[in-house]
């Protein structure tokens, strides 16, 4: 037995422990203490025996991780109800699986009162940075999964600065003996507990440079986004849930970035709010982070509980989903009148552009400022074209050296390791045409990836009755008395 224990307490030193001046310990009466012993000569390292002494649940504690580097990335899935926290446990397998982390690496425990930890470990510490990005990828993907709706939250585990205690002790919070044990579980047997040491001995890390190869993927790929929809009027579909946008305004949110958090509990949805409002201004995600930051520093601290280097870390967090997600504030048109002149014109232009035309058309009739000017990132135009970024952008630079849009592009600049530039400026450059008998028909465009099939819709509204058919002839009639004008 006493062999077992010495191995049960090496295994934890493995996967878990980098830092021992610093540590936390729960108590019977369920609160939690934290000894750091560079704060106090009298405190203790954490040494084997405290270890020894949490295995045998004697004591719980928990731990902290470095500043620059993490053995490991817990997803603290703390959601009160059991059915639902076992859904974001199974998102997060199947989001983990998408981004290249098998299943027999993924290992999940039960908090020993509401949720569980889902957990990756690394077969040597990774810089801490690193680990983010993959917790912000997997994290986002889970909620994507989930509908962007889940009644709790997913919190970043370990951290500098916040302790996340260890597993297979007692979570001294839970009152019923019979339920406070924090095994592990079988997840796809129906979270039953794997109450046995010989599961946790066999725990194979993942291998750190397969791991740092995967998060260096996702921040090659963070600016391709195939699924976005910018025009949303809630934050849908992102790890900080619904954050209701209807009743804001640019002036709003430039008040509330001005005068700052003015009751506790909303700390987070302002946040979010705040990065929509840059995003919106059409400033870079880094400008973002950093007045976020400063803006933090501000506010009272009556208005919230978070530390100050946690309320950093989710201000990270937010500012790539609102980025990776293009969120912005919705100020265009959902519904948009186009007549049968503005068709028949996007029809005198080649086959190949018309799709691609036709979304930048009615992005035009949202969007358009008094300069007849619009915002559109190739992701957009490539989600409503239906087509590839690629193909996108070899359209945007065809039709540009045609004359048939004008393009005012964004200086590129570096930052970090990347080229980054916000969105280009466009500006239709068509050959108006005008038809005998003129129809205007009103529809409905609330987002991005609804504009895919609207030219076909338009066609047979606006030219009914088989009229469609002799579109060809319209046009050249049209173009005729355009030429005789």
């Amino acid at each position: 037995m006493k062999d077992n224990i010495n191995q049960v307490v090496e295994k934890v030193n493995q996967l878990f422990i980098t830092t021992r001046y610093k540590y936390i310990k729960l108590n019977e009466d369920g609160n939690y203490y934290t000894f750091n012993k560079y704060n106090n000569e009298n405190h203790d390292s954490l040494h084997n025996g405290f270890i020894t002494s949490h295995i045998l649940r004697k004591s719980t504690y928990g731990i902290f991780c470095r500043k620059t580097h993490t053995k490991f990335v817990t997803f603290d899935v703390d959601v009160p109800d059991i059915p639902e926290a076992k859904k974001v446990v199974l998102a997060l397998h199947e989001s983990l699986n998408t981004i290249g982390i098998p299943s027999d690496k993924i290992f999940t425990s039960w908090s020993g009162t509401k949720g569980y930890h889902v957990d990756v470990y690394f077969s040597e510490e990774i810089p801490y940075n690193l680990m983010r990005v993959l917790f912000n990828a997997a994290v986002s993907e889970a909620y994507n999964l989930l509908d962007g709706k889940i009644n709790g939250k997913i919190e970043l585990r370990p951290t500098p600065t916040q302790g996340l205690k260890l597993p297979l002790s007692i979570n001294y919070k839970n009152k019923d003996k019979s339920n406070n044990i924090c095994w592990y579980v079988d997840v796809q047997n129906n979270f039953t507990n794997i109450q046995s040491f010989d599961y946790f001995l066999g725990i194979e890390p993942m291998n750190a440079d397969i791991v740092k190869s995967l998060i260096l993927d996702l921040q090659e790929d963070d600016e391709n986004l195939p699924d976005t929809d910018s025009e949303g009027r809630k934050l849908e579909n992102s790890a900080f849930g619904n954050i209701d946008l209807s009743e804001d305004t640019l002036d709003s949110l430039e008040d509330l970035y001005k005068n700052g958090l003015r009751k506790p509990g909303t700390r987070n949805a302002v946040t979010c709010k705040l990065a929509v409002y840059f995003n919106t201004l059409n400033e870079n995600k880094y400008e973002c982070e950093q007045k976020l930051r400063d803006w933090m520093r501000r506010q009272n601290k009556v208005f919230f509980k978070t530390p100050i280097e946690e309320c950093f870390e989710e201000i990270t967090r937010i500012v790539n989903l609102v980025y990776k997600k293009n969120v912005v504030l919705s100020k265009g048109l959902s519904e948009i009148i186009i007549s049968r002149s503005e068709l028949l014109t996007l029809c005198q232009y080649p086959k190949k552009f018309q799709k691609t035309l036709t979304a930048l058309f009615i992005h035009s009739k949202r969007f358009a400022d008094r300069n007849n000017e619009f915002f559109m990132t190739y992701e957009q135009i490539a989600l409503a074209a239906n087509c590839s970024i690629k193909t996108a952008i070899n359209h945007i630079k065809l039709l540009e050296q045609e004359s048939i849009i004008r393009v005012t592009r964004s200086p590129i600049y570096v930052r970090g390791n990347k080229l980054e530039s916000h969105p280009n400026i466009y500006e239709l450059n068509l050959n108006w045409l005008n038809v005998d008998k003129e129809v205007s028909i009103s529809v409905m465009a609330d987002n991005v990836k609804s504009y895919r099939n609207m030219r076909i819709q338009l066609i047979l509204k606006l030219f009914p009755n088989n009229e469609w058919w002799n579109i060809s002839e319209l046009l050249n009639i049209a173009l005729e008395k355009q030429s005789k004008e």
